[in-house]
């Protein structure tokens, strides 16, 4: 019992620090950020017509009782033998949702020095490759139709690492209207185990954020194994924050993190 209990402590001290490395981050980006606009340069708010309207947040202390009563009540779902369709995550970071992005995304293309190239989806051929790739890799089986959905509908958002003119790793996402702003999503990652560790998969993940920053996106979301511990370490590095756990969100009964990224001067609604 002594053991689980320092176990527990451990956990706990743990997930504090990355909690407090979060919050210093995006302290120092607000800190930059709010260093570079002048207060003569300010617009006036009352004044401005394209002003968007705040949501007041709640005190501190409200915020706390609520996060208490929302955690009984989701210990009370679980002990009556109900599983919830989504929880708050016990080991998700506590961070602002208004809080940005900061961390630059990588620019040098990874793979290159063993002969790997990038290409967007343009081919139908390239279906299968991609098939038989993500198929391998993941855990969850998708049928034909999904991927003709996805690459079809937002082919340049599908993006490829080629070697030898095969596909050697791949991401699939899409981009649409959520409520009242763009947000992109990733359905899909994978990498030839070959070529694991070369930053392939950071430099696919960059790619898609890219061309759909380009197309106006706001945020990024995507769902990812909570065991996973190498795709989630892959996707916090590039500013990703754990927004939620889904219970139950996979066929094999495994649980799932909803992750987010929010870009910065990007208001959040």
């Amino acid at each position: 019992k002594n053991l689980e209990m320092e176990a527990k402590a451990q956990e706990e001290a743990e997930r504090e620090r990355k909690r407090e490395a979060i919050r210093q981050r995006i302290a120092a980006a607000k800190a930059a950020s709010s260093g570079a606009i002048s207060e003569e340069s300010k617009p006036d708010i009352k004044d401005s017509k394209d002003c968007r309207e705040v949501q007041v947040k709640p005190t501190a202390d409200k915020e706390k009782e609520k996060d208490c009563e929302k955690s009984s009540k989701t210990t009370e779902i679980i002990q009556a033998g109900v599983t919830p369709e989504v929880a708050d995550a016990p080991d998700c970071y506590d961070v602002d949702p208004a809080s940005f992005s900061t961390l630059p995304l990588p620019t040098k293309e990874a793979g290159t020095d063993v002969g790997v190239s990038y290409k967007t989806f343009d081919r139908h051929e390239e279906m299968a490759d991609i098939v038989a790739l993500i198929n391998r890799d993941l855990s969850e089986p998708y049928s034909i139709f999904t991927y003709r959905y996805f690459i079809y509908n937002w082919s340049q958002h599908t993006h490829m690492a080629m070697l030898n003119g095969r596909c050697a790793g791949v991401i699939v996402g899409k981009l649409e209207r959520h409520r009242d702003y763009f947000r992109g999503y990733i359905a899909m990652l994978a990498v030839d185990a070959s070529l694991r560790g070369k930053g392939i998969g950071s430099c696919l993940v960059s790619k898609a954020i890219r061309s759909m920053r380009a197309e106006g996106c706001e945020e990024v979301v995507l769902e990812t194994e909570c065991c996973n511990t190498g795709a989630l370490r892959l996707y916090e590095n590039l500013g990703f924050f754990r927004d939620k756990r889904l219970i139950r969100y996979y066929l094999n009964g495994g649980d799932a993190f909803r992750l987010k990224l929010w870009f910065p001067g990007v208001p959040y609604y």
